[in-house]
């Protein structure tokens, strides 16, 4: 069910949103099956125990490294600097063979993004995945042709929750903030949108250690046939 928090919401003008920008997994693709294989692999080559598709969704959700570093972590594992950048390396190519192996979109992620299209709203992805890999996916599951702009982890960006990714995602697709959705899984989403003053719709279904309603987006949606009410909920009106 959709719920909104009228204490925080947005302004808005005639045209807005002007652009929607999504995070990638958990929020517009389900990529746990491959994040976990990829975990499993590497843990295998160490000698540790295996981890449940639930157990590797508790890891996800700050970038590459920290999945690593938290997955061995739990298994014991304090890496020197040197360890943990070769572990990190390792899961990046086993990981980078497999991104669409089982990856899939959301139920109605491609019917709301062909709809947006269609009114003529810019689309973005900004993600705390590597930036290539990030690509990869949205041009292996037949997506390129709907988004406009992917800002994915670089070195020498900050990750989310710092506003700069999305405000770099705005200026490519040429759009103020106060004319664009965020949606988001996660608590780094939804920081990242109001440091940033975008507006931010939560979805339920993610990867997010904590109950999207507690963490406090201007609406959580359970599911994409919610989104064009949770646009509406937030078209409110401008000074």
């Amino acid at each position: 069910m959709l719920t909104a928090d009228r204490s925080n919401i947005a302004r808005a003008r005639e045209h807005w949103p002007a652009a929607v920008v999504f995070d990638l997994d958990g929020t517009i693709v389900n990529s746990l099956g491959d994040i976990t294989s990829s975990i499993n692999t590497l843990l295998a080559a160490y000698g540790h125990p295996l981890f449940s598709e639930s157990a590797i969704r508790e890891f996800v959700g700050d970038g590459m490294d920290a999945l690593v570093e938290r997955a061995f972590s739990a298994r014991g594992v304090v890496f020197s600097p040197k360890e943990r950048e070769t572990a990190i390396r390792s899961y990046e190519l086993t990981y980078g063979a497999r991104l669409t192996d089982t990856t899939r979109p959301y139920a109605g992620v491609v019917a709301v993004i062909s709809e947006l299209r269609e009114r003529g709203v810019s689309i973005g992805v900004c993600t705390n995945k590597a930036e290539d890999q990030a690509v990869s996916i949205v041009e292996g599951l037949g997506l390129r042709g709907y988004v406009d702009a992917i800002v994915g982890a670089r070195r020498g960006r900050p990750a989310k929750p710092s506003p700069i990714p999305l405000l770099h995602t705005l200026e490519y697709l040429r759009v103020n903030a106060a004319d664009a959705i965020m949606v988001g899984d996660s608590a780094v989403d939804v920081q990242c949108a109001k440091a940033a003053g975008v507006a931010v719709i939560g979805v339920s279904f993610g990867y997010s250690r904590v109950p999207m309603r507690v963490i406090g987006p201007n609406v959580t949606i359970d599911d994409f046939g919610e989104f064009k009410a949770a646009c509406a909920s937030l078209r409110v009106e401008g000074p």
